[in-house]
């Protein structure tokens, strides 16, 4: 360390104490003042880039709008995400290609490049085949200074940074179901040689440089037989890069009505319209565009309990004090888990910014509570949702619902299920002491899990599947129908029950002999994962939740610790999001939601 320290330059030397003071030797901290100084300077120079390419865009007319983490920074703070210095941006791609001509367009007049300060690179231009979406990107890399001094890294070396913002470029998709469900395979097909060209390349580059063990070629490979990596890296970058960009635009056109970035990473799929004239908003220190609904990918965060949100609160302390009546009666021992616990030992309450309760028991509690609440419940109010109740529930774990109300998200707004207010029951299963077991086991839980739900989520709502009015029955419809209804009707072929029954079976495990090999942990897998103590749950303690009583477990701290780490550190106000919902009421039908008016009240009717 003292050598390291001899190496840095005086110039260093004084910039450092001027900014640590005496803990400059601290390593750590001088890694955290290194990397806060190259992300401002990333965000410096990139919305310089931003700022330059606005105002060529409005000069010619063009849309664009800031997307990914950029956008929910913009609609959260006015600014990039705290910690974040991404610059993304999304186009049409009949905007992109207009900027691609007006670009070069300049660029001839000029004769050469027609900004000092970045270019572009990607489709249309000079591409840069390590990357599908184009980029703006610097002409030079940028030093990294702080209040006008350079900052050196290793060896007194000074450091710099290559900004870039990358442009997603926005696809017609088809409006028919089947059709587009076809065009969504085929991309990913194109996407995945793309990976596995640029992947075997790498690879075959470095094991030429080295000479690798037989093991060290399989890890390497793992997921891509050297065979496949090398026929791949044999294909021409141009003609793979072409060939994504090509059948991305295969519908352009053709007056689709929704859009969806197919190039590389799949995002979400939107109406055109919801990108509107992208109007502008407060962007670090500028204007920039956003999309005309951003909610889409990026909701407003939630600061404070709305009236709207505690009348969901209210709903689901309703339901618990339903669900703690019946556990008194049988003698089960639930406990309050997830968000709700955190949200009690952390805030007194809900988190501000839930709106539901979630409840843990151990699977024989679970599965008693399952068999012998429906006699208790009040079933004029309340509706227990397990698989034998309501066999079309995609869920793993059971609900208690709230009759007469609505609670309709972008999942499950087709399927045909009870979709009341509910609150969430978790079983908990023993798993083994040791930890090395215990992440062989979690992989095989969630083996099971993954295979019920790739049937659940082929198995699609027969809502969602009807053809609009319109749509050109031509022969590449044809051929999506065909083999789009085959492997609907295969999946809706296989039994839930199944596999439900074989995600239980292997969840189970080790319950049988818990006392026999002396277990001290259970953990519940779904929705995610959520392992504690059994002796840091029970007995449980009784607790006063928002003016009703409630289970939590013995030491929540210690769960909670084990759940989110430092969890009483509030998260940035971003990650302060509650359930996306398009449309939600309840017993008296009031209500609200995301959805347009008239959409709400086609749902209503």
């Amino acid at each position: 360390h003292q050598m390291a320290i001899t190496l840095r330059s005086q110039q260093e030397l004084d910039l450092i104490d001027k900014v640590l003071g005496e803990h400059y030797q601290d390593q750590e901290a001088l890694e955290d003042f290194r990397q806060a100084a190259c992300i401002a300077t990333l965000r410096k120079a990139e919305v310089r880039i931003l700022k330059e390419f606005d105002g060529f865009c409005s000069e010619n007319g063009i849309k664009y709008f800031l997307f990914g983490t950029t956008l929910q920074g913009a609609v959260a703070y006015n600014d990039f995400i705290p910690g974040d210095s991404t610059m993304s941006l999304g186009m049409l791609r009949s905007e992109y290609i207009r900027f691609v001509e007006a670009y070069r367009a300049r660029k001839q007049k000029l004769g050469k490049e027609p900004f000092g300060f970045w270019r572009l690179r990607g489709f249309g231009m000079e591409p840069d085949y390590r990357h599908r979406l184009p980029r703006l990107v610097t002409k030079k890399p940028v030093p990294v200074e702080f209040q006008g001094d350079y900052i050196y890294g290793a060896m007194s070396m000074p450091l710099e940074v290559e900004p870039y913002a990358e442009i997603s470029v926005f696809d017609e998709v088809p409006d028919d179901f089947f059709t587009r469900k076809k065009f969504f395979r085929q991309m990913k097909r194109r996407n995945d040689n793309y990976n596995r060209m640029n992947t075997g390349r790498e690879l075959l580059r470095r094991d030429f440089d080295t000479t690798l063990t037989s093991e060290q070629l399989s890890c390497r490979y793992a997921n891509m037989s050297p065979w496949r990596a090398m026929r791949w890296s044999l294909l021409p970058r141009k003609l793979a890069f072409s060939m994504v960009h090509g059948k991305a635009q295969r519908y352009a056109g053709r007056g689709m009505e929704c859009v969806t970035c197919v190039v590389g990473s799949r995002s979400k799929t939107v109406p055109a319209t919801d990108l509107g004239e992208c109007p502008y908003t407060e962007f670090a220190g500028i204007k920039a565009r956003i999309p005309e609904r951003p909610d889409a990918w990026a909701m407003p965060p939630v600061l404070e309990t709305t009236p709207e949100l505690k009348r969901l609160q209210d709903d689901a302390k309703i339901i618990v004090t339903e669900i703690d009546r019946i556990c008194q009666e049988l003698g089960i021992q639930y406990f309050a888990c997830g968000g709700t616990m955190l949200g009690y030992v952390r805030h007194g309450g809900f988190i501000p910014w839930d709106d539901d309760i979630d409840v843990g028991m151990l699977r024989a509690d679970y599965e008693r509570f399952k068999a012998e609440a429906g006699a208790l419940i009040d079933s004029a109010r309340f509706f227990l949702q397990t698989r034998a109740s309501d066999t079309q529930i995609p869920y793993l774990f059971s609900k208690v619902r709230l009759q007469g109300s609505d609670y309709i998200t972008e999942y499950n707004k087709d399927r045909d299920f009870h979709k009341g207010i509910c609150v969430d029951i978790f079983p908990f299963d023993y798993i083994p002491n040791n930890y090395n077991k215990q992440v062989a086991f979690e992989s095989k839980v969630r083996a099971a899990s993954r295979a019920h739900n790739r049937i659940v989520n082929r198995q699609y709502p027969a809502k969602s599947t009807v053809t609009p009015e319109g749509t050109c029955k031509d022969l590449d419809w044809l051929i999506a129908q065909i083999n789009g209804r085959l492997l609907a009707r295969h999946y809706w072929s296989k039994s839930l029950d199944a596999t439900q029954a074989h995600y239980d079976e292997v969840a189970t495990t080790y319950n049988a002999v818990a006392k026999e090999k002396k277990l001290k942990m259970v953990a519940s897998f779904v929705p995610t994962y959520t392992m504690a103590k059994v002796e840091d749950l029970f007995p449980v303690q009784r607790v006063d939740f928002e003016g009703i009583q409630i289970n939590i477990p013995r030491k929540p701290e210690l769960f909670l610790s084990m759940q989110y780490g430092d969890y009483m550190a509030l998260p940035y106000p971003h990650q302060r999001m509650g359930h996306d919902l398009l449309l939600w009421a309840d017993a008296n039908g009031v209500g609200g939601g995301r959805l347009d008016q008239e959409m709400l009240e086609a749902q209503q009717g």
